[in-house]
């Protein structure tokens, strides 16, 4: 009798013929004691239950057609080209990816099974629905090349002693089988899964704009790189909406890392207007964009070998439209829909742009600065600094030990020398000028500024930071006009000694 009552068991399968041996045994008893009594003792032949088995096989080319249907009434089928890939029936300009059509192959070349759990249908067939068969979580009817056709129907997952296993049977056989779980979850594939996903190559280092903005298409956050990439390019961005103001290096990576790791999940279909209506995008959520400038990425393969490879100029573009569960999200990626994790993308929705300010005061590196002029009462000060390449006897141009131009650097103040290492020192001591705190939102200055900083780039970039009272402790922060921030009074000054 089949013993499944509870699925941690191994449903027995010999009891029946236990009892039969037993009455064998007595009725032998009487009439062989005698003979039992002059022969050499001989061991009773140990029982054993029906194992693992093959019911067909066939090379993987043999495969003529595999159709899925799954439980709730998914169903799609796909024959084998003549090139070895699986397409689909229904619909053959669809692409099944390489990886899965070999899979699914490999997976459909033989029927086994990997117990023999009754061969009694009256023991069984009362309770197809504890082992979920009557409504079969994966029917795969797979056709080879000889003409051979084979049904199986697997149901629930039940546990043997050492290995997962479902239910099943086969159309044309009497006996219910447990499956192994990796043949059987091979097979129970959604038609989403059949297609390609090629994920969104983006390479920080090749960042120069990122955009977030709502459903229709308003800006809500963008920061730019300012000049070329390469370098200390972490520390050349700008939030340039809904304020411009210099972004914080280590925000800005934070930033890059999480949009360099984006990955799309499953395919769901292509960008037709039905399936853009269905999955949310007739008022989609959040547009992400990234640019990427044009340039060499080098990269170590999987044989180890490092090889530079040269990228144009490209933009990358996500739109979230609705929410298929609390866990994923439906988004768009050119012509396509796909999956993608909730909590990845939520990174970006959530994030106040604000967050990645910088709280130093001063927006021009040292390296960077061609000039810096300072306003007070008491007059206006000029500091330029000049840079000349350095060349050698041979006429070269002198280089670091990183192949960059070495500069000899002079300074003057209002076209009078001044030592540059004078300079230096006093620029290095404002660039570590922080701000205290955020102004009240709305606050508007009631006095003029009494110091005012001007610092422009050798790339032509120019900031103006200019220090406005605020309250008896404080200065008001203003870059460019706009006022985020405060410091401590006379907490920016600059000395030159």
């Amino acid at each position: 009798m089949l013993d499944v009552s509870k699925k941690k068991k191994r449903a027995s399968r010999h009891g029946r013929l236990w009892l039969l041996l037993c009455a064998a045994a007595l009725v032998l008893a009487v009439g062989a004691g005698a003979l039992l009594l002059n022969r050499p003792e001989e061991a009773l032949p140990e029982h054993t239950h029906d194992a693992s088995g093959t019911l067909a096989s066939y090379e993987a080319s043999q495969v003529v057609r595999v159709a899925i249907t799954l439980r709730g009434g998914e169903s799609w089928a796909a024959v084998q080209s003549s090139q070895g890939m699986l397409s689909l029936e229904d619909a053959p300009e669809e692409e099944i990816s390489a990886g899965m059509s070999g899979t699914l192959l490999e997976a459909a070349r033989s029927v086994t099974y990997q117990e023999v759990l009754s061969g009694d249908p009256q023991e069984y067939a009362s309770r197809l629905d504890e082992f979920g068969l009557d409504d079969p979580r994966l029917v795969a009817e797979i056709t080879y090349a000889d003409g051979a056709r084979w049904v199986m129907r697997i149901g629930n997952l039940l546990s043997l002693e050492e290995n997962n296993a479902y239910y099943m049977t086969v159309d044309g056989d009497k006996r219910l089988f447990a499956l192994d779980k990796g043949s059987a979850e091979t097979l129970m594939v959604e038609r989403a899964r059949l297609h390609p996903v090629t994920q969104p190559i983006l390479h920080k280092a090749r960042f120069d704009r990122v955009t977030f903005a709502d459903g229709q298409g308003n800006v809500l956050a963008e920061w730019a790189l300012q000049g070329e990439i390469g370098g200390n390019a972490q520390d050349r961005w700008l939030l340039t909406a809904p304020v411009k103001y210099p972004a914080d290096g280590e925000a800005i990576g934070n930033l890059h890392d999480n949009l360099e790791n984006l990955r799309l999940g499953a395919y769901v279909g292509a960008a037709t207007p039905e399936n853009l209506t269905a999955c949310g995008f007739d008022e989609p959520r959040f547009i992400l964009m990234v640019h990427q400038a044009a340039g060499s990425i080098g990269t170590t393969g999987a044989d180890g070998v490092y090889a530079v490879n040269d990228w144009p100029e490209d933009t990358f573009t996500l739109t979230i439209g609705g929410a298929k569960s609390d866990m994923v999200d439906y988004v768009r990626v050119g012509e396509h829909i796909y999956i993608s994790s909730h909590f990845t993308l939520e990174v970006f929705m959530d994030m106040e742009p604000v967050s990645t300010l910088s709280r130093y005061t001063v927006p021009v590196a040292l390296g960077n600065l061609k000039s810096l002029t300072i306003r007070q009462a008491g007059g206006e000060s000029v500091y330029t600094v000049t840079r000349t390449e350095q060349v050698a006897e041979n006429n070269q141009l002198v280089t670091d030990s990183a192949g960059n131009v070495a500069y000899d650097l002079t300074c003057d103040l209002n076209g009078t020398a001044l030592p540059y290492v004078t300079f230096e020192s006093a620029y290095n001591e404002l660039l570590k000028v922080t701000v205290s705190g955020f102004l009240p939102e709305g606050w508007t200055a009631a006095e003029p500024p009494h110091t005012t900083y001007v610092f422009e780039a050798v790339t032509g970039e120019r900031y103006t930071l200019e220090l406005a009272r605020f309250d008896a402790m404080h200065d008001a922060v203003l870059l460019d006009g706009n006022a985020l921030f405060y410091l401590i009074r006379d907490g920016m000054t600059f000395d030159v000694k």
